[in-house]
């Protein structure tokens, strides 16, 4: 009885450290460098898209259309000062 009761424990804690250990791992891990964000990004006449803009460290991986857009008026200014994209 003792031995069933020492094996049934053991499991559990391995199971529990199994668990534990999965729930940390990310993708941070294998690829620490990766990032996404959104940002709009205007033409001349101020229409604006939002992109989906995914980077490695500072090499653009992908840029993905998320299909909204605005139309500024004309006297709009875009005042950030950071428009590169993976930096």
């Amino acid at each position: 009885m003792e031995k069933k009761l020492l094996i049934s424990i053991s499991i559990l804690l391995i199971l529990t450290l199994i668990y534990f250990l999965s729930s940390t791992i990310t993708g941070r891990i294998i690829y620490p460098d990766s990032y996404a964000y959104t940002t709009a990004i205007c033409n001349e006449t101020n229409y604006c898209e939002d992109y989906i803009i995914n980077c490695e460290g500072n090499n653009l991986k992908k840029f993905t259309p998320t299909g909204l857009s605005i139309q500024n008026n004309k006297d709009w200014i875009d005042e950030r000062k950071d428009k590169t994209l993976c930096s």
